[in-house]
């Protein structure tokens, strides 16, 4: 337990090929209730959205939810909604064409229809959040540098 946990981690003894086999019983289906069972439904409709009717929409949906489940069950999250998550997604996509396309605050203002002074803003933001992040490559945290 030396990742801060109070108990030690119970899923890593779980196979999912074998949770996922059974996913699909009714009885088992049954046990999925509240958030999980919603997760399930949402990741099947938003699947079948972008993929279409397919037999594989289901299992996958059970895919990812099994993968969210096993990397962050038993932690409690804030998932913002509505405009809060689309102004997220904005700037993250925003400091993304600033970095890796080197696309100009200016030309970033008029595509998003904001204030080149906001597209700074947003860069700051998003820059110490991934600088909070990124690895401590050089031992800066440790205190001292020899």
């Amino acid at each position: 337990m030396s990742n801060g946990q109070l108990f030690d981690d119970d899923g890593s003894g779980l196979d999912p090929k074998k949770v996922l086999a059974h996913i699909s019983d009714p009885v088992v289906l049954k046990r999925w209730e509240g958030t999980l069972r919603e997760m399930v439904e949402i990741a099947e409709a938003s699947l079948q959205d972008q993929l279409g009717e397919s037999d594989q929409v289901p299992l996958l949906a059970r895919h990812v939810v099994f993968g969210i489940c096993d990397a962050m069950g038993g932690s409690i999250i804030y998932l913002p909604r509505g405009e809060r998550l689309k102004i997220a997604m904005r700037d993250v996509e925003i400091f993304k064409l600033w970095r890796e396309r080197d696309a100009s605050p200016a030309v970033l203002a008029r595509k998003y229809r904001l204030a080149v002074q906001t597209i700074y803003d947003i860069i700051a933001r998003q820059r110490a959040l991934h600088r909070r992040s990124e690895p401590d490559l050089f031992g800066f945290d440790e205190g001292t540098i020899n």
